[in-house]
């Protein structure tokens, strides 16, 4: 019995496609940029406001040149950092991958530039915001002293 490599390769593709898993409803979809430091995911940020936690927010859009400068130093900052209390996101700012729950977040919390950093402390309440380009040591530095002046 001879078969086609075209039809290996049909059958292969259709079993791939009946065993490939999908997220279950509901299921996180965060993308993970650096060791505590993920994309905006509306459940995940309400579990850290849950779990009391520090929360720090980069309102980011991909077309900002101040953005793409300092996103190395941020990951760099949360991969460095030792402290399990502190979850940082990346929220999407006024670009085309911005979604509804980044949108209304940015409003309640009254951003209106992106490039914004906010630490939100465990009580929900703003500890810290700066639009300044931030190096490694200075992301590090406004999330120790933002958990430092709330505690």
């Amino acid at each position: 019995m001879r078969i086609s490599l075209a039809a290996i390769l049909l059958i292969t593709l259709v079993l791939m496609g009946c065993t490939a898993q999908t997220p279950s409803p509901g299921a996180s979809m965060e993308k993970k940029l650096a060791k505590n430091y993920y994309e905006f995911d509306k459940a995940a940020y309400e579990k850290a406001l849950g779990e009391e936690r520090y929360i720090f927010l980069d309102f980011y859009a991909n077309w900002c040149p101040i953005c793409r400068a300092e996103e190395p130093d941020i990951k760099a900052a949360f991969n460095e950092l030792s402290t399990g209390n502190v979850i940082g996101f990346r929220v999407n700012y006024n670009d085309d991958q911005t979604d509804e729950s980044e949108k209304a977040l940015a409003k309640k919390l009254g951003v209106a530039y992106q490039h914004t950093k906010i630490v939100v402390a465990p009580d929900e309440k703003v500890a810290s915001r700066t639009l300044k380009q931030q190096s490694k040591q200075e992301v590090l530095d406004q999330i120790k002293e933002s958990a430092a002046a709330v505690s």
